[in-house]
């Protein structure tokens, strides 16, 4: 998109909000007003619409209304926010506005890296979605921006819940939730969940459904506030899951003509592995094994043991102290630890041509302390956060077994990580309705990579085993034992809004993200040190102006923002070599948009809810630093245009009962599914699609129980969330979305 249609749809936008704002009233005023939604994206409870920060947010009943379940479920509802999962099943992929770097937050407590991102969400109040950079409110830095979850915290009163779910695929879920008071100051909260799925990617060749989900997660809380201005929340969470592969599929079998040839040697990339099959007789061909571009939910893979493990442990603990009337002192301590296994079959086929298994062991520590304040025309915030965090991780990898040994041997990492941040705000109000906010943050990040050789039994996948890290372990011949590196970046925020009435307010800010840079710690004989270097830190420039309005008495709100930003130094993956990933840092890129949030309330039975997102990304430099990045290429899974629109209507009954009924439906446009310029040709891989989810519920008239028929993917659409490429295998794999699900959803309420 380029500047004068950017400013031309903001214009056209802008009309449409003060067009709405002289429309004539639309109901009695006072009747089915649009709710004030507060959030806490500055440390502080505000209302939203008085916030300079792009924020979407869903309370609970958008939660259960729009059949949101877990964090993949959010992603055709907010605009230009993608979450995907990665390549890795567990793992996931976020990013806002085309940037990842996207952190992630529990109740205000930072969750690292991407394992255990598309869990599943339970007992939450309220998801808050923050575009662009942040970190002078928060205490990790984030390039592209931050999703918070707050979690329902422990009630006055005993009461519990009981929501149960059943429908197709043998889904099963139930979740259980109560608040038990155990005196006037200390009040607890156990939640309890047993979430199943059946798998939807069939095998061909062995009698299994990938792709199934089996989570447990269970969450106690307890709350002591011994006097009106001390609160003590504690909080525990274990999860575990324990399922088959995910749903992957072979989205193309590269063909010989299609490979691009390595302008070095003149012949195509790395050991092509389809040709060394069929120099044995065995076919690689996407009429064989390419489900991916005839829309089927089918693979070839044959693996039947257990293709993800994961339990992760969490205990946190939130301290508050209001010390007066304009000073609060908080305290966030966190200890998080996770063992994840992760069969991968990449090539989709019976034969152990491209297969993995990944190990990870990681402890993580964080501490937080913030002291908050206001006085007269101010208020601040001033912050303290460390973080350390201990990764080890095993890949055991088999390439073209059945023709010759591995490429690659098992290599054990260690990576071990300390995040040190202040970081400040403080908000003027210049006059009534003029207020200038000033911010900065000063991060440093200490890497330090250990690189091991394993000795593995040799073979083909076998059933996993985290013994393996006890194992026989050597260093790797010829290559540093240790590696270190550090980052520091100072980064600033300005924002300047102006309350022009009540219920309308603009804004204007620039703030920068920092994202610090790391090690790896893969061993590759072919690069220069091994492939063991260390590489840099990017950072991310953006511009916003944004407008915030309640209109037509309170029943429209209409929010636009647009923005534009540079994005340096950016880390990019890249296979150089078969079976390992090398990041570098490569040029810059250019990102602007426009984002569009709208909700329509008639006074009677009917309401309306809608986003639209604009995209426009590029990459302007793509530096000496890599080769497979293009030009003024777009990024990965960010598309031109994305949008939502709800629909709900409520009837109340003459006996006190109620009935309801939604519809939601989210399009994205097509897009690259891979940065990597060699897939730029894949087919069929990022094509637009669009989700129906809806949902019919009966409330009893007492309010305690709810009965509701639900449906997602309704149109049954073929679309990727996710997904591998390997070039120089031929491989293009990616992760599918669900099939249609319908079922039944019934819920009670106990006082």
């Amino acid at each position: 998109m380029n500047s004068c249609v950017r400013v031309g749809a903001l214009s056209a936008a802008i009309a449409t909000v003060f067009g709405a704002y002289s429309a004539p009233v639309l109901a009695q005023e006072g009747a089915g007003l649009i709710e004030e939604i507060v959030v806490t994206a500055r440390r502080r409870e505000e209302n939203l619409q008085e916030v300079p920060i792009a924020i979407s947010a869903l309370n609970t009943e958008d939660i259960a209304l729009r059949n949101i379940d877990n964090t993949e479920s959010l992603n055709v509802l907010i605009p230009n926010v993608d979450i995907r999962g990665g390549s890795v099943a567990t793992s996931s992929s976020f990013a806002v506005r085309g940037i990842p770097g996207v952190a992630r937050y529990m109740d205000g407590v930072v969750m690292s890296g991407g394992i255990g991102g598309l869990e599943s969400i339970v007992e939450l109040e309220r998801v808050e979605v923050l575009r662009g950079p942040q970190g002078t409110y928060f205490g990790k830095n984030a390039l592209g921006g931050a999703i918070q979850y707050i979690t329902q915290k422990p009630q006055d009163e005993f009461g519990a819940r009981v929501k149960a779910r059943l429908g197709n695929f043998d889904r099963a879920d139930i979740t259980a939730n109560v608040d038990i008071p155990l005196s006037d100051t200390v009040k607890t909260k156990i939640t309890a969940s047993q979430i199943y799925r059946d798998g939807y990617v069939q095998s061909v060749t062995a009698n299994e459904n990938y792709g199934e989900q089996d989570n447990q997660i269970v969450r106690g809380q307890l709350q002591w506030e011994p006097t009106d201005n001390f609160t003590a929340l504690f909080t525990a969470q274990v999860s575990r899951t324990d399922q088959n592969m995910q749903a992957s599929v072979l989205w193309d079998a590269v063909d010989q003509e299609d490979r691009p040839i390595n302008p070095a040697n003149g012949r195509p990339y790395g050991r092509n592995l389809p040709s060394e099959y069929e120099a044995i007789g065995i076919e690689f061909s996407d009429e064989k094994y390419a489900f991916g571009l005839r829309d089927e939910w089918k693979t070839a893979a044959n693996y039947q043991g257990p293709g993800i493990l994961l339990d992760v442990d969490t205990f946190t603990t939130d301290l508050l102290w209001d010390i007066n009337d304009s000073l609060t002192f908080r305290v966030l301590l966190n200890e998080r630890e996770f063992e994840r296994g992760n069969m991968l079959d990449r090539d989709g086929t019976e034969w152990h041509a491209f297969e993995d298994w990944l190990y990870n062991i990681q402890e993580e520590n964080s501490q937080e302390l913030q002291l908050l304040g206001s006085h007269d025309r101010f208020n601040w915030v001033v912050g303290v956060y460390f973080d350390e965090v201990d990764v080890n991780n095993l890949r055991i990898f088999w390439q073209a077994y059945e023709v010759r040994e591995r490429g690659v041997p098992p290599l054990l990492s260690r990576i071990l990580r300390e995040d040190t941040a202040v970081f400040a705000e403080v908000s003027y109000d210049l006059t009534d309705a003029l207020t200038l906010t000033l911010g900065a943050r000063s991060s440093e990040e200490d890497f330090q990579s250990e690189t091991f050789r394993s000795r593995v039994p040799k073979g083909p996948p076998q059933t996993p085993s985290f013994d393996l890290f006890n194992r026989d372990i050597r260093l790797v011949q010829g290559v540093p034992l240790r590696q270190q590196a550090s980052f520091d970046e100072v980064t600033p925020r300005v924002a300047l809004q102006y309350q022009f009435t009540d219920t309308i307010m603009a804004y204007a800010s620039y703030a920068e993200g920092f994202e610090g840079g790391g090690v790896n710690s893969r061993f590759d004989p072919t690069l220069p040190n091994n492939g063991i270097l260390s590489y840099g830190s990017s950072l991310l420039a953006n511009y916003e102006i944004g407008l915030r309005s309640d209109l037509a008495n309170g029943r429209l709100r209409l929010n636009v923002t647009w923005f534009d930003g540079t994005w340096e130094d950016i880390q990019i993956g890249e296979v150089l070599t078969p079976g390992t990933t090398t990041t570098t840092n490569a040029g810059e890129a250019e990102i602007s948009g426009l984002e569009v949030e709208g909700n329509l309330r008639t006074g009677g039975a009917f309401s309306l809810n809608f986003a639209i997102g604009l995209l426009d990304t590029a990459y302007t430099d793509v530096g000496k630093a890599t080769t497979t990045l293009a030009l003024d290429s777009s990024f990965p899974y960010a598309p031109d245009t994305s949008y939502s629109v709800g629909l709900q209507w409520n009837n109340d009954l003459s006996t006190g009962a109620s009935i309801l009924a939604r519809l939601d439906y989210g399009w994205i446009d097509d897009h690259e599914t891979f940065r990597d310029k060699r897939f730029h040709f894949s087919r069929n891989g990022g094509k637009a699609y669009g989700l129906l989810s809806g949902r019919l519920q009966y409330t009893a008239s007492n309010g305690q129980w709810s009965a509701a028929l639900y449906g997602r993917n309704l149109t049954n659409e073929y679309f990727r969330e996710g997904g591998f490429n390997a070039i120089l295998a031929g491989v293009d794999q990616g992760y599918v979305g669900r099939p249609r699900e319908v079922g039944l959803e019934l819920t009670m309420d106990f006082d």
